[in-house]
């Protein structure tokens, strides 16, 4: 089997781990002979002298769509082309089987503060062409399945599950994070890795955090894409975007104090995530809305490091395979926020010994999650050209 995995464009936190983990996987699955990687030049892929090693990956770079003439030569011998984040992109019709994965409904289902109704439109539209052209849709949790139904109809009900919400973390890292780091940061403190994009929550995190009677013995780590950018003064907090000046004017109301209660790291390398998460006394995930559920959750769990949630579906369903005693909290409201912060901190030991038993909890790896998309791939082929493919 030859596999084209066409992926211009990924969120380069989640998005990009995933990418690595699975192209990985789908690579040393057997009948596997080839899989050509197609990403855009500019588009930050790390570890790809890691991919290349592998033998059978070739990783490609294009800008143009995938049935633009030039591209003609990266579907030379390909039987089935999986895209693997389609969100963004315009639906491009070609001639033979395609797989999307659907990663979440975020955008429809949390619509960020001021979006016009003719953007929202626009993806609305974008999306359903991938889900009534493509020949299979995968999605990363039941959750998601359903919001499609909701959102698109019917035909989602054809959608394939296949959950990977599984930890990324090779099994050997590092137990320390690198010296330039650890003079940061204070010995004792709760982490948030994540971006700020409005459905993350942390106007709400830092509401309800300024709350707890713990915020100055157990500081608030944040780190991910452009929370450095909550370090420019008020009101010259300028930003890439529009929300940044908001969460700036929400730890000023509050009273927050930059590196003492609050330090805002920005994107931290993956050599340090791990660390960083063992480390902690807590992790916090907030958010509103997400796909197949919460990568750092998944880390800090199977790192033995207590976990504060927000209780929404798709992490229920996430946390419903984990025996974790985990502190779960209405993430739409600030003082529901600081309860569990204060509940877990009062009840610590309690926490910290379920996380530690739940290390040894069963989960998948990324080869059973490759192998779940190996069968849709032949499935996808069969359907496509009424035959097997071997």
């Amino acid at each position: 089997m030859n596999i084209l995995i066409w992926s211009n464009q990924f969120s380069i936190g989640g998005g990009m781990r995933l990418l690595y983990n699975l192209t990985s996987a789908i690579a040393r699955q057997p009948g596997v002979e080839r899989v050509r990687l197609v990403v855009a030049p500019n588009s930050q892929l790390r570890n790809y002298v890691e991919l290349q090693k592998t033998g059978n990956i070739e990783i490609c770079y294009s800008n143009n769509p995938i049935n633009h003439p030039t591209s003609s030569h990266l579907l030379a011998n390909m039987n089935v082309v999986y895209f693997f984040w389609p969100h963004t992109e315009q639906y491009q019709a070609i001639d033979r089987p395609t797989v999307c994965t659907f990663h979440d409904t975020t955008i429809f289902d949390f619509v960020p503060p001021f979006m016009k109704g003719d953007e929202l439109s626009f993806h609305w539209r974008l999306s359903k062409k991938w889900i009534d052209h493509t020949s299979s849709v995968v999605v990363s949790s039941q959750h998601v399945k359903n919001r499609l139904i909701a959102h698109f109809g019917n035909r989602s009900e054809q959608a394939f599950v296949i959950p990977h919400a599984i930890t990324p973390i090779a099994k050997v890292y590092n137990r320390k994070v690198s010296p330039e780091l650890g003079a940061r940061i204070p010995s004792d403190y709760i982490i948030y890795p994540s971006n700020t994009s409005p459905h993350k929550n942390h106007n709400n995190l830092l509401m309800g955090f300024a709350k707890s009677k713990y915020k100055r013995k157990y500081p608030l780590l944040l780190t991910g894409y452009l929370t450095d950018k909550l370090r420019i003064p008020f009101p010259d907090s300028t930003s890439e975007v529009n929300w940044i000046p908001t969460l700036v004017s929400t730890m000023k109301r509050t009273g927050l104090l930059l590196d003492r209660q609050v330090y805002p790291l920005g994107f931290v390398g993956d050599h340090d995530i791990p660390a960083l998460i063992k480390n902690a006394k807590a992790l916090i995930m907030p958010s509103l809305s997400e796909g197949g559920g919460s990568y750092p959750v998944e880390e800090a769990l199977r790192l033995g490091t207590p976990v504060l949630c927000s209780d929404i579906p798709v992490m229920r369903e996430h946390l419903s395979r984990h025996s974790a005693k985990i502190a779960w909290f209405d993430p739409h409201n600030p003082d529901s926020i600081a309860k569990a912060l204060d509940n877990l901190f009062d009840d610590y030991d309690t926490y910290k010994l379920s996380a530690l038993h739940g290390i040894h909890d069963e989960t998948q790896t990324w080869d059973d999650i490759a192998k779940q998309y190996i069968e849709v791939f032949r499935l996808t082929f069969w359907r496509y050209y009424g035959k097997i493919l071997y």
